[in-house]
């Protein structure tokens, strides 16, 4: 909207703040109390324009999602304003209609973002003060997702610090606006977001904010975001340094690790269990009575025999023990990952499948490890795939095997290991086309490509507000290195406004 434009005769527009698909934030200023306000205007620029009068019409072609999105725009700025109690959600002051859309008024923030106030405090921060500012967030997006209302944009930057040194959560937007494959320019944060939202198809929720928190608790404690899910789906290590390892309680990585597992069907499924789990460590015991090798276990009783078979009570003592030590390991093990040990792999150690015929491993080469990696765990394949490095290959696609062992054709165990190399791509990329690409779109395709983007605005008269202008030092079609840092040159509207 132009500067200085008034809207229900109470809000004069300043300059934007921040943009996405759905829309535009602006700083501005309530005249009946003479207090700035953040004003938030349902603009979805890729279904719709502004006319000259400023309102915002639908294009043709795309009416009727448009009313459909503005009408959960809506209904998601109703849902924030009943959280106004809470202290540790933006407070909605405002909603109204104009010029063919909806505006929501949040209070002023006066707050800071997460990284800066992470940089100012010296790159990471203690367990202490990470677990006292997340603690009531956790609790506020449990009761925030029993509303039916899910974040899908949890990051640095939109939970912010406010002056008494809490946190807030700003940054609500409708969800198609978080998820791929839909008609409005996609807005994730790299590191932040699900694999589940790189997708049209697959379900997004609760479990997916619990994701992105989780992310930004590691974010806290080591100064950095775990690396993008597709990129973790062939590498999923969290890389902590031994050093912030011991300052923090164990209980606390493995409930961080639960959350930030690739795969929904492994991943800490909501915040109720999330804060279980970084409250205290999980009863082992609790674990154990669930498992079928414990129900089978002899009760304990003090008129145990002086002797079974022949052999002394303090034997049978010491055995019960061992065993119990066993089991409460393979537990331990499977809770602390997807890596542990589990009871198939007690009835190996004990030569269970000693009489088993050895197989021929198969051809892998060429192929995608995700399509084999989904084979062997869907339960088609009993052997387990790992991959033991990455490299850069001109002529297998990334993401596919270049090598295998045991090679194609070679006996296996049929419980054995495959060990493969995976092609990284070619070691060269080329810059993408950016003509009448927002940045949003840029990004998704630059970081696809394996390039780090970086944004600079520019003002410009003739690239409309949030698309890009061009690249820095480089043009379309250049052949540079992978991993280069590339600078996006973004049109931050005309100068005077």
């Amino acid at each position: 909207m132009k500067y200085q434009t008034e809207l229900t005769s109470r809000y004069i527009i300043g300059r934007v703040r921040s943009l996405n698909g759905e829309g535009i934030t602006y700083c501005a200023l309530d005249s009946s109390t003479q207090k700035l306000v953040e004003l938030r205007e349902f603009f979805p620029r890729a279904i719709a324009r502004r006319e000259q009068s400023g309102a915002v019409a639908p294009s043709s072609e795309h009416s009727r999602t448009f009313q459909q999105y503005m009408e959960d725009f809506l209904e998601l700025s109703k849902n924030v304003s009943r959280l106004r109690e809470l202290s540790v959600v933006e407070s909605v002051l405002d909603i109204f209609q104009e010029n063919g859309t909806v505006y929501t008024v949040y209070k002023d923030p006066d707050t800071i973002s997460l990284n800066r106030y992470v940089a100012d405090s010296g790159g990471r921060l203690s367990w202490n003060e990470t677990s006292r500012l997340f603690t009531p967030v956790i609790t506020a997006l449990s009761l925030i997702n029993s509303l039916g209302v899910s974040h899908l944009a949890l990051s640095p930057e939109t939970l912010r610090i406010n002056r008494d040194s809490n946190m807030v959560i700003t940054g609500f937007h409708i969800n198609p606006v978080h998820r791929a494959g839909g008609v409005l320019d996609l807005d994730l944060y790299p590191g932040c977001a699900a694999i589940e939202q790189y997708s049209a198809k697959a379900t997004c929720g609760e479990v997916s904010d619990v994701y992105a928190l989780g992310a930004c608790m590691l974010f806290c404690l080591t100064g950095q975001l775990p690396d993008d899910a597709p990129r973790r789906l062939r590498d999923q290590r969290l890389m902590i340094s031994k050093e912030i390892i011991r300052t923090v309680p164990p209980f606390a990585v493995t409930a961080i690790a639960n959350s930030l597992q690739i795969k929904q069907a492994v991943r800490t499924g909501s915040f109720e269990t999330f804060r279980t789990e970084l409250s205290s460590a999980p009863a082992l015991v609790d674990e154990v009575e669930e498992t079928d090798a414990i129900r089978r276990l002899p009760p304990v009783s003090r008129d145990l025999p002086r002797h079974r078979y022949g052999l002394p009570p303090i034997v049978w003592l010491i055995g019960s023990c061992l065993i119990s030590l066993v089991v409460l390991a393979i537990v331990a093990s499977n809770w602390m990952g997807d890596q542990g040990m589990s009871f198939h792999d007690l009835g190996q150690i004990f030569g269970e499948n000693k009489n088993e015929e050895p197989i021929q491993a198969p051809n892998m080469v060429n192929q995608r490890f995700d399509v084999w990696q989904n084979r062997t765990e869907s339960g088609e394949f009993s052997f387990k795939l790992k991959i033991s490095s990455q490299v850069f290959n001109d002529t297998v696609a990334e993401g596919s095997i270049v090598e295998q062992t045991p090679a194609s054709g070679e006996t296996m165990r049929p419980d054995g290991t495959i060990n493969v190399v995976v092609s990284k791509g070619s070691a060269t990329r080329t810059l993408p086309d950016f003509q009448g690409a927002s940045f949003a779109e840029l990004q998704a395709k630059l970081t696809e490509n394996g390039f780090e983007p970086k944004k600079e605005e520019q003002f410009s008269s003739e690239v409309e507000l949030g698309y890009v202008i061009g690249y820095k030092d480089y043009k379309a079609g250049d052949t540079l290195d992978y991993a280069t840092m590339v600078v996006v040159l973004v049109s931050a509207g005309p100068e005077e406004n």
